[in-house]
C-alpha cells in the first residue's frame, strides 16, 4: 500500500485511539502515506498526530445547516470532498465511521480495498470487514487493532501517540514563566471533558466540590494548581476555583485546543474525568488521574495499562459500568457511581504519582 485513508468522525479519543493503527502501518509499509478524514473539532488535534500527512475534515452539522438553507451548496460541498478523496486514488481506507453512507462514498471513490467495522449490517460496502455488535470486554485499540489482522498486517504497536505544537509549547511556557507556574510542581485539574455526550456529558462528572477538596489539599502539600476547560466551561472552572481555600495559580478557559495540549504536555499531573482530556493525557505521556463513572475503564480507559496512569471508580456499585453498545440508560441512583468515590481516594493516588520520578 502507497496511499491510505483513514476516516473517524467521532471525538478526541476514538481517533487518538487509532494512533496505534496509524504507527503499525507506517512500521509494515515504507514511505506510505496516510490522510485522515475528521471532524472540524477534532482537526487541530489530528495535525499533531505523528504520521498523518495531510487532512480532511467532514463536520455534519456544517453540511446539516447547508441542507437546511441550500440543498445546491450541500451538493457543492459534498462534491468537493469526494472530488478531492477520489483524486488522491487511495489503495486503501480503514473506516471507523460505522456508517453505510461512507462506505458507499468511498466505494464510489476508487477506493477499492475499505476496511472497517459491520455494525448492524452498516458494512455492506466494505471489502474486509470485522463484525461488531459494541465495544465490550476489550480495549477499543484492540478492537480498532483487529482491523490490520484482515490484511495480514502485525500490530506490534499499542500505544497511543499525540505531540505537543512547539509554537503552543513556547507560549505555554511564557505563560508559565510570567505567571511563576514551575512545570515540575504543577497540577492541572479538569473537572469538565465528555463533550462527545452533549446534554449528558454531567453523567461523566465528578462534582466540582470534590475537585475543590483535592486541589486545595495538593496545595497544600506545596503543589500549584490550574484549573483548565474549553470555553463552555468557564462556569464549571470558577466553581471549582470559588470553592478552592487556596486561589489556583491559573484557571484558563481561553486555550486552542494546541495550547490545551500543550499545557497538559508541560503538567507534573493531570487530573480528570473520563473524556477527551483523559486520551489526550495519556497520548501525550503525561501522568494522570482519572475519575470513571458509567464507562468501563478497561474498554474506554488509559491503555495500555501502566504506573503513570490511574483510573478511580467505584467498585461496590453493581450498576457500573451502565454504558452499553453506545448506549447510557436512565440514572435513578443519582450518580451513585461517582459520588462515591472520595476526594481521599482521588488525593491518595495523585500524591503516590507526584512522588514517582
Amino acid at each position: 500500500m502507497k496511499k491510505i485513508l483513514i476516516a473517524n468522525i467521532f471525538g478526541i479519543g476514538d481517533v487518538l485511539n487509532t494512533t496505534p493503527l496509524i504507527t503499525n502501518l507506517k512500521k509494515t509499509y515504507e514511505n506510505v502515506s496516510i490522510d485522515y478524514l475528521c471532524n472540524g473539532r477534532v482537526f487541530d488535534i489530528a495535525g499533531d498526530i505523528p504520521g498523518i500527512d495531510s487532512i480532511f475534515v467532514y463536520e455534519k452539522d456544517d453540511f446539516v445547516r447547508l441542507w437546511k438553507s441550500s440543498k445546491r451548496k450541500w451538493f457543492t460541498a459534498l462534491f468537493g470532498l469526494f472530488r478531492d478523496i477520489k483524486k488522491q486514488k487511495y489503495d486503501a481506507v480503514f473506516d471507523f465511521t460505522l456508517s453505510r453512507e461512507f462506505g458507499l462514498f468511498f466505494a464510489l471513490s476508487g477506493i477499492r480495498s475499505r476496511i472497517g467495522f459491520d455494525y448492524k449490517g452498516r458494512g455492506i460496502f466494505l471489502t474486509k470487514k470485522v463484525p461488531l455488535t459494541a465495544f465490550e470486554k476489550r480495549h477499543v485499540i484492540e478492537y480498532d487493532l483487529d482491523l490490520l489482522k484482515t490484511s495480514g498486517i502485525p500490530s506490534l504497536e499499542k500505544k497511543m501517540s499525540l505531540e505537543a505544537d512547539a509554537e503552543s509549547i513556547a507560549q505555554i511556557s511564557g505563560y508559565f514563566e510570567k505567571m511563576g507556574i514551575d512545570s515540575e510542581r504543577l497540577v492541572t485539574i479538569v473537572p469538565g471533558g465528555g463533550a462527545s455526550w452533549g446534554k449528558q456529558a454531567y453523567r461523566r462528572r465528578w462534582d466540582a466540590e470534590n475537585f475543590s477538596l483535592v486541589a486545595d489539599s495538593l496545595s497544600e502539600k506545596g503543589f500549584q494548581i490550574a484549573i483548565v476547560g474549553d470555553n463552555s466551561e468557564k462556569e464549571l472552572c470558577n466553581k471549582v476555583s470559588g470553592g478552592m481555600k487556596h486561589a489556583p495559580s491559573a484557571v484558563r478557559n481561553d486555550l486552542s485546543i494546541k495550547q490545551y495540549v500543550a499545557f497538559l504536555k508541560k503538567s507534573r499531573l493531570v487530573v480528570c474525568n473520563d473524556g477527551g482530556p483523559l486520551h489526550i493525557t495519556v497520548a501525550l505521556g503525561t501522568k494522570g488521574v482519572f475519575v470513571f463513572g458509567p464507562v468501563d475503564e478497561k474498554v474506554y480507559g488509559p491503555y495500555p495499562v501502566t504506573e503513570r496512569h490511574k483510573p478511580i471508580l467505584s467498585y461496590d456499585v453493581e450498576c457500573r459500568p451502565c454504558y452499553h453498545k453506545f448506549k447510557l440508560p436512565e440514572c435513578t441512583r443519582e450518580k451513585e457511581c461517582l459520588r462515591k468515590i472520595t476526594p481521599e481516594q482521588v488525593l491518595s493516588v495523585s500524591l503516590k504519582l507526584l512522588e514517582k520520578d
